[in-house]
Parts: C-alpha cells; structure tokens; sequence
C-alpha cells in the first residue's frame, strides 16, 4: 500500500479572517474499500478506493471552521473536496474546538495512488460585536440638569455564535466615551458602565460611544458606536385640570346636552409622542415614521392601556388596568386584552374618560370649537387638518395651545379615551366613565384628514367610535392621570 501524505498549509490574514494552523495531523487507519459487480452487460466492474480516517487539531483559541482539500501530485494542484475526494461522516460541518483533535474520515477513488496529499486549513473570523440597545434614554418624566453626573449602563452583542462561523471568544472590550479615538476604559465583558456628565443645553442630545472588541486570537472587530441619548426630546409633561362642572356634547351631533361634574385630574400636554412610545414600549408602529416629537399613531385601543401600564410601572406607579390575557403583539397591533378592567383610584397613567376629554378640551370654552364658533381660517391657528397638513400628522405642540395649556385637541390625530361607546343621556352625572359595556371605544378630537367644509369632526363636541382592536395613522392618544 502506498503512503498517503498529509499536509498542513500555514497562512495569515488579519483583515477579514485569519487561517490558524491545523497541527497534529494523523493518518488513523486506512483501509481498503474494494468493490465489484456486474453491469448490465454483464461485464464485470471494479471499483478501488482507500479510507482515511484522519485526525487533525487546530491551534490556537475558541473554534475553527476547518476545511478539506486534495491534490494528487504532491501538492502542485488542489482540489477542493468531494471530487475526488468523498468526504464521509458528513466531513467538517461544524466549527472545531482549538487545541482539541477532530477526526474526519475521508474516501479516495481510484487505484492505489501515489503522492496523494491532504491540507486542512482552519479558519477564524473576527469578532462581530452590535450594540443593544442603540439609543438609552434617560429621562422620561422631566429634564435631566446639565453638568449633572449620571452612569449609562452600554451593552453589546457578540454575533458570531448565530452565524455558525469559527471564531474565538472576546478578551477585551475597549469604550471610547468621548468619540475621539481614545480609549477611555476596557472590560473583559461585553458591558460597561459609563460614567459622564449631562452635556450643557437642551434636553435629547445625543452623544456616541464607540466600543471595539479583541478576541484571544488577536483579532479586532469593527468599531461599533453607540447612541446615547440625555433625556427625551419632549419629556412628558402633565397640566393640572381644576374640578368643575360643564355642559356636554354638541347640538348638531352629540346629543342631548347634559351637565357634568368632575373632580381635578391631570392630563397630557401633548398627545404620546414616538420616542416616548418607542422608548416604553421598545417599539414604534406609526406609520408615520417622521421623528421622535410626532405623535405616535397605528396603534390601537388595547396597545395604549399595555402603554399606560408601563409608564405607570416606570414612574413606579400603581397599574390602573388588570386583565387575564393578551392577544396579538403587545404594543404592536394587540388585538385584546381577556378580562380587561380598571380602577381609577389607582395613581397610575390611564386614558382619559370621554368626559374628561371633552372638558380638558372645552378649557372653559363653550363654543363649537374651543377658539370660535365659526370654522375658519383660524382653525389652522389652533389645529393640524385637512387644509393645512399636507396630509400627515406634525410635531406635538407645534399649534397654538388650548386655555389650560393643552395642544393639538384638535387635529393631529384622532384620541383613543377610556369609555365604551353609548348613547347620551339628559341627566347630570358626576365623573361618569361611559357605558357599561359595547363592541366600540370612543374617539374624540379629529385629525389632520378631517376639516373640509364645516370642520365638524373637530368640533368640541363631537364624538366619534370605533372597534378598540382597529388602527390606523390618524389614531392616537394622550394620558391622564389622578392629580
């Protein structure tokens, strides 16, 4: 039997990949595999081959995806498996452990061959690190003070393990703080805690940290930056309503008028913007994907009360909302919530009801819409609607406030409230919270489609309902809570 030589090729490359060298290269066991059988001719045909079992060990650190060449003239020319080599057991599939020996058994077609030559090559990736999350906001409920010391928790995520490649575990993480190519810190895990200051001026700057790891084997991974975020763009803010009493609904289209009692509460400014949707719930559904001050929209009925839960639960708040079940995607579309009921007596964020609503909006006011009784040019003062929006929503805020200090209670984007819809009755009531019971939620307020004619939809009064699991980038909200 003729001597089948086995081969290690030694090459390194730092850029994209490194190929490690594959010491202890051992031929196990060889043994024939001579096969015969007659055709359909009858002629007899016979078939030579040899098994290889080869043992190989690939150096260095982590793991290896290890490959399999073959040349019959010692290694003038190659060939990459399986013709003709067959490569059993599935050959090298998987990525292997450095510093211990792998065995693959290998099949060589033909007669007995002379100057026959294996090479095994291991490769190793560099490491690939992402930052999670991009942006940490800090900040939610005011104002951070700037000059103000503060620690930001970062972290990242090392890719390669998803990817099945070969690679080696990360020696050392290095934080670039100041985004200026120097290293401020290193760690020996994928976390650091950044201690810095609240930079000068407005609130929702932004600053970049950049993180580079380096493997045990030596190789760097691309840098990684990371957004840090001092403090949401638009913090949220909640006015003060006084208790009072008013007259309720709409003659031409919410009726009958009836008087109504209310006990002080709070209420947005603005309705929920986008980042602070996006910052609670870890998601951003509008469709309207315009910026962080802009309202957040698509959403429905039930994806506001999971919302209202959070914000509760990060202002360390009692929940208002219970419920047995969720169905859907939480805060993306959630279609229901089983056993869905509330107390009002609990501090927690919630929706408003349609009578607060209607009250906060009203401000004292008891024209048809809380600037005039007359829809007009001035109504683009006050609201964002079908003569001024260029059909889309805008920026929170950006029209002239109610009163009490209340934005876009017109326009913008239609306003999810607590109640069930039904129908009015001509009694006084005091702190009502709707019907009972339905198959529609009560929205209130217009949006930037309504407005052509007579500007109805933006009245005041004027109440509008619909399915609490439908959604749509002219739907949001705003919160309310106890004073």
């Amino acid at each position: 039997m003729k001597t089948i030589i086995l081969l290690v090729l030694l090459t390194v490359t730092l850029s994209l990949a490194q190929q490690l060298r594959v010491d202890s290269v051992t031929v196990d066991s060889v043994w024939n595999s001579d096969s015969s059988w007659y055709d359909g001719q009858g002629i007899l045909q016979q078939r030579t081959s040899r098994d290889c079992f080869v043992g190989f060990k690939p150096m260095g650190q982590g793991m290896a995806q290890c490959y399999i060449a073959l040349s019959i003239d010692s290694g003038n020319t190659w060939a990459p498996s399986p013709n003709p080599l067959i490569v059993l057991d599935n050959g090298i599939v998987t990525p292997s452990q450095c510093g211990t020996k792998g065995r693959v058994k290998l099949r060589v077609l033909g007669a007995d061959r002379q100057n026959v030559v294996f090479r095994i090559t291991g490769r190793q990736y560099k490491p690939v690190i992402s930052g999670a999350p991009q942006r940490v906001t800090m900040g939610v409920f005011g104002t951070l003070t700037p000059g103000n010391s503060c620690e930001v928790t970062l972290k990242c995520n090392l890719d390669n393990v998803a990817q099945g490649q070969g690679f080696a575990p990360v020696a050392k993480v290095y934080w670039d703080g100041l985004g200026d190519g120097s290293w401020d810190d290193s760690t020996s895990t994928l976390n650091w805690v950044w201690q810095t200051t609240v930079p000068l001026g407005n609130a929702g700057q932004r600053r970049a940290v950049i993180a580079k790891a380096q493997d045990l084997n030596g190789l760097w991974s691309d840098p990684e930056t990371l957004t840090v975020q001092f403090g949401l763009t638009r913090s949220l803010t909640m006015v003060s309503i006084p208790a009072g009493s008013f007259q309720m609904g709409d003659a031409d289209y919410a009726t009958p008028i009836h008087q109504v009692t209310l006990s002080a509460f709070k209420m947005g400014s603005t309705e929920v913007t986008q980042e602070l949707y996006e910052d609670i719930m870890g998601v951003n559904p509008s469709a309207f994907d315009s910026g962080a001050s802009w309202p957040v929209e698509n959403v429905t009925w039930f994806d506001m009360v999971l919302f209202c839960n959070a914000l509760s639960k990060v202002a360390s708040k009692d929940t208002v909302y219970t419920y047995t079940g969720i169905s859907g995607n939480p805060g993306d579309s959630c279609s229901d919530l089983a056993g869905i009921s509330y107390d009002t007596s609990k501090s927690g964020y919630r929706l408003p009801t349609e009578a607060e609503w209607e009250y906060a909006c009203r401000a004292g006011s008891t024209t048809k819409w809380y600037w005039s009784d007359t829809w007009s040019a001035t109504a683009d003062q006050y609201s964002w609607n079908s003569q001024n929006s260029n059909s889309m929503t805008h920026i929170v805020g950006g029209k002239t406030a109610n009163a009490w200090g209340l934005y876009d209670m017109a326009g913008n984007v239609w306003e999810w409230v607590n109640d069930w819809y039904g129908s009015y009755g001509s009694a006084a009531q005091t702190n009502p919270t709707g019907a009972v019971g339905g198959s529609n939620r009560v929205l209130r307020g217009g949006s930037y489609f309504n407005g052509y004619g007579s500007g109805f939809n933006l009245r005041s009064g004027y109440r509008y309902d619909y399915d609490p699991y439908y959604r749509f980038n002219g739907i949001g909200f705003r919160v309310a809570c106890r004073p």
